[in-house]
């Protein structure tokens, strides 16, 4: 049996709903306009709910269709003239969720621990890239997440989950710059956001909003719930619809079955 979905919008779709709308904008401008910039500084600041959700989330569990999109990411790499490596987002997110548990549950035993651990995290943001999307500082972002549902519960104080917060903001607004190279104006829109979207994720808690729901015609409601409840499946479904297009729009730089392990620059 599983459990019914709320009828109510929730907290959870609205939060979701912005991120599937700013991750549609970020992989079109990868996609489609890599030389326009304003698409990825924009696109970078719905990428700490991911990873936020998957450490503030109960469940564990590694559910079939995760690693059947994991595959049909792969298979469409293949296809379409990509690299394998680094590995997809989903393969990061069930690293996550296989490993968060047990290591907030020894960082909650032994709190000085967990600075330790994410200066560990923080020096392995760059070279991790290059094994799996966004690396390790997924992972930093999952601990946030923990922290913000856990973290009270477990002796953390409110003054360590915010100053964890700022850790988070300042280190993937630091890695981002690094990667990206923004100019100063879409740097200043890319941290002012990550910074907006991480007070946000702070204050987030599981929330139904009954009059809200009341009142938003069907032809809106339906779609922040479709985007808050089927994240995975319009994750997978539009990176391969945008791969497919890509070797239409940009022969240059997809082509059929021509792929490669790892990603090369150049």
């Amino acid at each position: 049996m599983t459990k019914a979905l709320p009828q109510n919008i929730t907290s959870y779709d609205l939060l979701k709903a912005f991120a599937v709308i700013i991750m549609v904008i970020d992989h079109t401008g990868f996609y489609f306009f890599p030389s326009e910039e304003w698409w990825r500084a924009v696109g970078r600041i719905g990428f700490p709910i991911w990873f936020f959700l998957i450490g503030y989330a109960q469940g564990r569990d590694l559910p079939l269709k995760l690693w059947a999109g994991i595959g049909i990411l792969i298979l469409s790499d293949i296809v379409f003239g990509l690299s394998i490596v680094p590995l997809s987002a989903l393969v990061t997110i069930a690293l996550i969720r296989i490993s968060i548990g047990v290591i907030m549950e020894n960082c909650s035993r032994n709190k000085q621990a967990l600075w330790p651990f994410s200066a560990i995290l923080f020096f392995l943001v760059l070279p991790s890239f290059y094994v799996a999307e966004y690396g390790t500082q997924a992972m930093i972002m999952g601990v946030f997440g923990w922290l913000v549902r856990n973290g009270r519960k477990n002796d953390f104080t409110k003054s360590d989950i915010q100053n964890y917060m700022l850790f988070a903001a300042f280190s993937f607004i630091i890695f981002q710059q690094l990667q990206f190279q923004f100019s100063t104006p879409w740097l200043f829109v890319m941290g002012l956001g990550t910074m907006a979207v991480l007070v946000v994720l702070y204050r987030f808690g599981a929330r139904e909003f009954p009059k809200a729901t009341a009142k938003t015609p069907c032809i809106v409601r339906a779609p922040i719930q479709l985007m808050g409840r089927r994240t995975l499946e319009i994750y997978v479904f539009h990176l391969v619809l945008f791969k497919a297009l890509g070797l239409w729009t940009d022969p240059d730089r997809f082509s059929l079955f021509e792929w490669q392990w790892i990603y090369q620059t150049g």
